[in-house]
């Protein structure tokens, strides 16, 4: 069940009081979601969120008349009035079979890597389990279910997903990465989300001089690589030093370079940012 921290909460075009929040029609309607990091009382890559957010609603066959202002001033208003400086927010649009079109966005509970485990990776288990429709961002409660069960009972940090052909897909929550000398290796954009946060890892790698391939991994040969990270808007870039058995080395050059750099256009996109 969804739960809405601090005061308030956006539905359609209205503040309301978070005592007034109920979640129970997104879980009966068909929706599409997206999940906002606040740094600094400021949204970070709101425009691409925005922008993944309107071509899942087409994938997903769902008409809205929501335009980017809109959705923009709402974000905008949502932040202030809470004074949020730093969280996640989701925002969510639901078709609801009596209630009609819904939109809402709140401050959703938020989770972030500690120190170490940027310094030391962190653990994954495997998953034979894909998502329907992946270039969508959409609830879907069988692999979340089964995902987050497995992160519960074996304390582990994510879940990777292999299909019925053995080849790693993504995360449950995140998109993963392959490095093997100078080079990284991620699975090609038609099988996973399009993640926000991946797409920046491609661009930076590549105005850089790091080679990034887009192909398609079979799970059994990911012991071939030297290192492995996820990203995601929470996380950003995280070490792996574990999948199943099988132990990583934490500390790359590589990943260490694009830590680096991601977190520099960061601060970048971050200091020109303005509604």
């Amino acid at each position: 069940m969804e739960t809405c921290l601090l005061n308030y909460f956006v539905l359609n075009n209205e503040l309301k009081s978070t005592c007034d929040f109920n979640p129970a029609p997104l879980i009966k309607g068909d929706g599409v979601y997206e999940v906002l990091r606040i740094i600094g009382q400021k949204p970070l890559f709101l425009e691409e969120h925005i922008e993944r957010f309107s071509q899942s609603m087409r994938l997903a066959g769902l008409a809205s008349d929501l335009s980017v202002r809109q959705i923009n001033i709402r974000i905008k208003v949502l932040i202030e009035s809470n004074k949020l400086k730093n969280g996640n927010i989701r925002f969510q649009l639901s078709i609801h079979p009596q209630t009609g079109q819904l939109f809402l966005a709140w401050i959703t509970p938020s989770y972030y890597p500690s120190k170490d485990d940027y310094k030391n990776g962190v653990r994954l288990s495997s998953l034979k389990a894909e998502r329907e429709n992946p270039n969508a961002k959409r609830d879907n409660l069988p692999v979340r279910e089964q995902a987050n069960k497995l992160i519960q009972q074996n304390d582990i940090f994510e879940v990777l997903l292999i299909n019925k052909d053995g080849f790693v897909t993504e995360g449950s929550r995140s998109n993963v990465f392959f490095v093997d000398g100078k080079k990284i290796t991620t699975t090609p954009l038609s099988a996973v989300l399009p993640g926000i946060t991946r797409s920046k890892i491609i661009r930076l790698a590549k105005e850089n001089g790091i080679v990034v391939a887009e192909e398609s991994i079979k799970f059994s040969e990911i012991y071939s690589f030297d290192a492995v990270f996820i990203s995601g808007t929470s996380i950003k870039i995280l070490p792996v030093n574990r999948i199943d058995e099988l132990s990583f080395t934490p500390t790359n050059p590589v990943v260490n370079k694009m830590q680096q750099l991601y977190e520099e256009s960061v601060v970048r996109h971050l200091n020109k940012f303005s509604w």
